[in-house]
């Protein structure tokens, strides 16, 4: 089965578009506040990338010092489910955490500023005046996080497989396209497919252990897990004790002597299909 990403618009009904799928198909969901809340675990590392956000101009430093912690901690819970394949990811930009595989789905919804307005003041009772303010402020809102963690925007098509645009489908024809989409042989797991996420995953799981370990919390180091087993992690040069550090954490996660630490610096956040 394959794993469908759907990147949401502020109130472009993307969660009625999910329960419709939910009741015909039984695919599993997850949300981008779903992965928040797991992430919180963690200090309530979430809240506070968020806070940091809207002052990112004038503190990047400190804003940069939480997103890579949270890019891996939302990664690992994200992985944690689509490993498993078989379900939907509705968010604004979860998509951008992991690089595509065939099985996976990239989904945008849009629909026009009218339907918009229309659904805001129906379900939190606004004026038209303040609903058009609320959706642009959320939307801007949302195009600066992407800019901010991923380094993309969210608006560029590149980024996905297929645009929907709910003003000029019902919401029955758009569920009708994605269930067709989950049953398509082009985008069901392949046990290529699973075996790559599965090594996203591990090394997903050595990232975590390394930003949740005090001794290794500010070093900025990204795994990788080659075909052949092999973990390689790149990060910034470190002395002895430091490098020592991190080869145990990674050894006892992994439970594999075969690791590599690369002396440079961490590679850039790659989303790219290749």
């Amino acid at each position: 089965m394959p794993v469908i990403f759907i990147s949401r618009g502020t109130m472009s009904g993307v969660r009625m578009l999910v329960d419709c799928l939910q009741d015909r198909t039984q695919i599993r969901c997850i949300t981008h506040e779903d992965l928040d809340k797991i992430v919180n675990l963690h200090g309530e590392l979430a809240t506070r990338i968020i806070e940091k956000l809207s002052k990112a101009t004038s503190a990047y430093n400190q804003f940069s010092k939480l997103r890579w912690p949270y890019i891996v901690l939302q990664r690992h819970a994200l992985l944690e489910e689509v490993r498993h394949d078989n379900i939907v990811y509705h968010g604004y930009s979860g998509h951008m955490l992991l690089r595509p595989q065939q099985h996976f789905v990239r989904v945008r919804i849009g629909a026009p500023v009218e339907m918009r307005v229309k659904m805001t003041i129906e379900r939190m009772g606004l004026s038209e005046e303040k609903a058009r303010e609320y959706i642009t402020e959320v939307d801007d809102q949302r195009v600066k996080w992407a800019r901010y963690m991923f380094a993309r925007d969210i608006r560029n098509t590149i980024l996905y497989d297929l645009h929907l645009n709910m003003g000029h489908m019902t919401l029955l024809s758009a569920c009708n396209i994605i269930e067709n989409i989950i049953k398509d042989p082009d985008f069901q797991a392949t046990p290529e497919s699973r075996a790559k996420v599965d090594r996203l995953y591990l090394a997903s799981k050595i990232e975590q252990a390394l930003v949740t370990d005090p001794r290794t919390a500010d070093i900025e180091i990204s795994a990788e897990i080659s075909e052949d087993g092999c973990a390689r992690l790149t990060g910034p040069y470190l002395e002895d004790k430091e490098h020592e550090t991190v080869m145990e954490i990674a050894k006892a996660v992994s439970d594999n002597d075969n690791i590599q630490y690369i002396h440079g610096y961490a590679p850039t956040f790659q989303i790219d299909r290749h």
